[in-house]
């Protein structure tokens, strides 16, 4: 298969913000940590639609998380995020089988939605059950703290699904040292087993295949989730760069930086599917500029130089080749077009 079809791994927005949750809880850096991960600064705000941003994002925010916070307090911090935060959302977006295991197989389902870089499923394996978490980049220097995130929320979750009828006995890390794990909290008295194949947590089979309660409270919705199997690289390419380009054309460095990829790399991957990096991000650039034509009153200028165009004469030639008319002629149109729609939505509502 061409390399051009290896996926691009997402995460959604949600769960971003959640983890940008930490970096706020550290006072006056938080801006500067946010832009030194890589996540967009306008991460906790409603204002932009986008649903998923690149997986690497994360691992940015692991590395710099672990430079600027001991692993004691990060260990509380992860701990917390899981208790008062991840889990009750995830709760609330699970339906329930007849057993915790048919409940974490769903589990497992709607965290590769969440997730696209995720695999946690139940295994049998040496006479006992486990949660399993497979994961790639056990050599990198995000990935230690990354697994003791995963290990937190998996204890948290498995605690949560059963009342606290489950508690942690025996967990194999792929750390080769258990210190930093034994320090996290609750898990002082917890038997690990290091440099194992994948994360995985002990689950007794009295438990396993024990009934789950049904949560009562509220369900919300759940991400319907991207089928990247069926998409090109250029696709999942869009979906990861497009929450970037509020702030102009990306040159393609940084846009490397942030999916944490060779330039070359990027540009061969690209390349295979017929696509030009250039050409690209002008294409995306200009569908989020006729979005700010059409929805507001901003000075054409205002939104040249927005995205990169300190010439005005460049972005009227360049706006008339891809869509045939002038910015101002585009806006005129559309935006009687949309006028238009809007009064019959009224006309209809108010017969």
């Amino acid at each position: 298969m061409s390399d051009s079809r290896d996926p691009l791994q997402l995460v959604t927005k949600e769960n971003v913000r959640l983890f940008s949750s930490i970096i706020q809880e550290l006072d006056s850096k938080s801006y500067l940590l946010l832009r030194e991960s890589m996540i967009p600064i306008d991460i906790m705000e409603d204002d932009r639609q986008y649903t998923y941003l690149p997986e690497s994002c994360l691992k940015n925010l692991m590395e710099v998380l672990s430079r600027n916070v001991d692993n004691d307090r990060l260990g509380v911090l992860f701990w917390k995020l899981c208790k008062d935060n991840y889990i009750p959302s995830l709760l609330k977006r699970l339906n329930y089988g007849t057993d915790l295991k048919s409940t974490l197989d769903e589990f497992s389902v709607l965290l590769s939605k969440e997730s696209t870089g995720a695999k946690v499923y139940v295994q049998e394996r040496g006479g006992a059950w486990w949660l399993v978490r497979e994961k790639l980049g056990a050599d990198e220097p995000w990935f230690k703290y990354a697994e003791m995130f995963s290990v937190i929320f998996m204890c948290e979750l498995l605690s949560s699904l059963t009342k606290s009828e489950w508690s942690p006995t025996r967990i194999g890390v792929r750390s080769n040292d258990e210190h930093d794990f034994l320090n996290l909290p609750t898990l002082n008295k917890v038997q690990f087993f290091t440099e194992r194949p994948v994360t995985a947590l002990e689950i007794p089979a009295s438990i396993l295949f024990s009934q789950v309660t049904v949560n009562e409270k509220a369900k919300i919705s759940v991400t319907q989730g991207i089928d990247l199997q069926s998409m090109s690289f250029t696709e999942q390419f869009k979906i990861a760069i497009s929450p970037y380009l509020p702030v102009g054309k990306l040159p393609i460095k940084l846009a490397s930086e942030i999916l944490r990829m060779n330039v070359r790399t990027l540009q061969r991957k690209l390349k295979n599917d017929g696509t030009v990096y250039k050409t690209l991000i002008e294409e995306m650039c200009f569908e989020q500029i006729v979005g700010e034509l059409v929805e507001t009153n901003k000075p054409i200028t205002h939104i040249a130089t927005k995205y990169g165009y300190s010439d005005a004469g460049h972005f009227s030639r360049a706006f008339k080749r891809i869509y045939g008319v002038s910015p101002s002629q585009y806006r005129k149109v559309n935006t009687e077009i949309e006028r238009h729609l809007n009064s019959n939505v009224v006309k209809w509502q108010v017969s």
